[in-house]
């Protein structure tokens, strides 16, 4: 099953489509802004009734509604637009076409392409990893820092650790 299909299943809770895709903050705050808005309906509803004019249960049961749709409706638009996934095909062009373009000696054009595939996802630990050999190659020694640290802070650049290291000692580890 694709990994869009679980985190529209995860949309039923607001906030935990987000976190577990790697969105933690914005996850967080949908899902304390769903939180706090169930239970302000469940406890004027149900417990303190006395303590709430006759309006607010009502609007606190409608403020909780409103959130879990605005929260469902994010999600689901987040994951059949915008999700990396759906741009692979691109993502996996664009990738071949910034490796062919840095075998020819062509940086700019490889940078261009190394760009886009991160304004798509942010996540790439390769195309991060690529990018900052580009920059080591160009002589853009803070640039190249900055990508391979980056790189290194993603679950995916694991695998490029002593990589990184290498590269980043290379370059004289000055912040």
């Amino acid at each position: 099953m694709p990994r869009r299909v679980w985190i529209a299943g995860l949309s039923v809770w607001p906030g935990l489509a987000q976190i577990w895709s790697g969105q933690d903050v914005l996850g967080m705050i949908l899902a304390v802004a769903f939180a706090a808005t169930l239970n302000l309906a469940l406890v004027s509803r149900f417990v303190w009734t006395e303590a709430f004019a006759p309006g607010w249960p009502g609007f606190f049961t409608a403020l909780a509604v409103a959130s879990w749709l605005s929260s469902l409706g994010y999600t689901l638009w987040w994951v059949w637009l915008c999700h990396p996934e759906r741009h692979k095909v691109e993502i996996d062009k664009l990738y071949r076409e910034a490796n062919e373009f840095y075998l020819q000696g062509r940086w700019n054009e490889a940078r261009k392409r190394l760009e886009m595939i991160l304004s798509r996802d942010e996540t790439d630990a390769d195309a991060l990893m690529q990018l900052g050999t580009l920059f080591v190659k160009t002589e853009q020694p803070n640039l190249a820092r900055r990508s391979f640290r980056q790189c290194l802070e993603l679950e995916a650049g694991v695998k490029w650790r002593w990589e990184i290291q290498q590269s980043i000692a290379r370059l004289g580890d000055t912040k």
